[in-house]
């Protein structure tokens, strides 16, 4: 694991280091080439006005101070000779630049007219020259100047401008790994504030909400993020809760009929009819624990992905068919019909799935129906889907009962919960068909009752 504000700091600090690290070095470069420039138009300048002087009859100015090279070098640092023809000294500013030495190649061209510069090794140090011929006055003679100076006070200059440019280098990037440090550390403090807030909020704290820089653009997206999970895991909570409570109800309700008929059977002897009784009726209880625990364990497999179908291209209205005859062998006084579109409803589908699917939404009607009321099942090709829709003209439901009928456990009115595992079937309807990829809708009946539609698609879409 890394920091993430050292990690900014860092490479931000890099960045600037390199990139002062080229502006110095272009800086230095750049002095380089002005300050050697600045020298050879100093050296041309001090040339021409000797030879104007010459022109005019002047004699060459001489330095008799200072006498020392050293000292020469750094207080005047220009060495003037003229030069005859045959490259002798015949005059210099000074008894030291007699010792400057002469470069015939330059000589040569100097004396046909060109202006030449050169660099020249003397007295074990670089010395830049300049050779330009001129007349003397009574233009009887032609005669080379030599002006040279010594590179020795340029390269410190030169090596003086380095150490400031590197110092400066060195210097901005100290400062800015210190801004870097403080601005990473803005930066990230947020974030860590939100976390530490968030890491506050403990298991079963339901309500609570990140509002630590919630008012900040930056983290608006972040905290929005935050807010909508927190939103649902509060729901899925809930959700667990009332799962809980409301299991916990419906276990506790046929175990205690299931004591209460032994208690009965214990109490006195009791012929056979009455045993074989009470035993169909502790049968029947257990019936129903099945059915609870296998809805549950359903519920679960389907949420954890492990239960997952096993599509095969299969007519829907066959299915629904088959599970209409079977529901009229349960549905007593009630009428359960059948129609279907000539279209074809065929679709990739688990066959024992869809079965289970149907099953508890003809139970749904023949539960909550009273005696004498008709089951409509209908089976139709719509668009990409081939929708199931099973309604009923019984009492139907309310508005809010209507919005929430497919959460877990949810119980509607007392007309709509007689009997049964209450909250869990729709549900499981729901869990299916979302694992095909499909719909599922509720809505009033055009007979009065509750209408619900369930829709698979054509193809074999996968789903998350």
């Amino acid at each position: 694991m890394y920091s993430l504000r050292r990690t900014l700091a860092v490479r931000f600090s890099v960045t600037i280091f390199v990139a002062l690290l080229l502006i110095a070095l272009w800086a230095y470069l750049g002095t380089q080439r002005i300050l050697r420039e600045e020298l050879d138009r100093g050296l041309a300048a001090s040339a021409y006005i000797e030879a104007d002087a010459l022109a005019a009859g002047y004699p060459i100015a001489e330095h008799s101070e200072p006498t020392l090279l050293s000292d020469f070098i750094r207080t005047v640092n220009r060495f003037v000779v003229v030069r005859d023809p045959m490259g002798a000294v015949v005059s210099a500013n000074t008894p030291l630049s007699v010792r400057l030495p002469l470069d015939s190649a330059s000589f040569a061209r100097a004396f046909a007219g060109q202006p030449v510069w050169i660099t020249q090794r003397w007295a074990d140090a670089e010395v830049r020259c300049f050779y330009w011929a001129a007349q003397v006055r009574d233009h009887s003679q032609t005669v080379v100047i030599q002006v040279g100076a010594s590179l020795v006070p340029l390269s410190d200059a030169n090596r003086e401008v380095l150490f400031l440019l590197l110092g400066t280098v060195l210097l901005g990037t100290l400062a800015s790994w210190l801004g870097a440090g403080w601005l990473a550390g803005s930066s990230v403090a947020p974030v860590e504030e939100i976390a530490e807030q968030a890491g506050r909020i403990g298991p079963g704290q339901t309500g609570q909400r990140i509002t630590e820089h919630a008012d900040a653009e930056e983290f608006a997206g972040l905290i929005s993020v935050l807010y909508g999970m927190l939103e649902r895991l509060d729901r899925a909570f809930e959700t667990q809760r009332r799962m809980i409570a409301d299991a916990g109800h419906d276990l506790k309700t046929p175990l205690t009929a299931m004591r209460g008929e032994l208690e009965v059977a214990l109490r006195g002897k009791r012929d056979p009819d009455e045993y074989r009784a009470i035993l169909a009726s502790v049968l029947e209880e257990v019936d129903h624990l099945a059915s609870l625990s296998n809805s549950l364990v359903m519920l679960a497999r389907l949420d954890a992905g492990a239960l997952r179908p096993e599509r095969i291209e299969r007519d829907l209205a066959a299915l629904a068919e088959r599970a209409a005859d079977k529901a009229r062998g349960r549905c007593g006084a009630r009428e359960i019909r059948f129609g279907r579109a000539d279209e074809d409803a065929t679709a990739p589908v688990d066959a024992q799935m869809v079965s289970v699917t149907l099953d508890h939404l003809l139970d749904n009607c023949i539960k909550h129906t009273p005696d004498g009321s008709k089951v409509y099942v209908g089976v139709a090709a719509d668009g990409s889907l081939v929708k199931v829709k099973i309604e009923d003209d019984g009492p139907g439901i309310d508005d809010e009962s209507l919005e929430n009928l497919f959460e877990r456990f949810y119980r509607t009115d007392a007309a709509r919960t007689r009997g049964g595992v209450a909250g869990l079937g729709l549900t499981i309807v729901a869990a299916i068909v979302g694992a095909h990829g499909g719909i599922v809708e509720a809505e009033r009946s055009t007979h009065g009752g509750l209408a619900i539609t369930i829709g698979f698609p054509r193809t074999a879409a996968t789903t998350s």
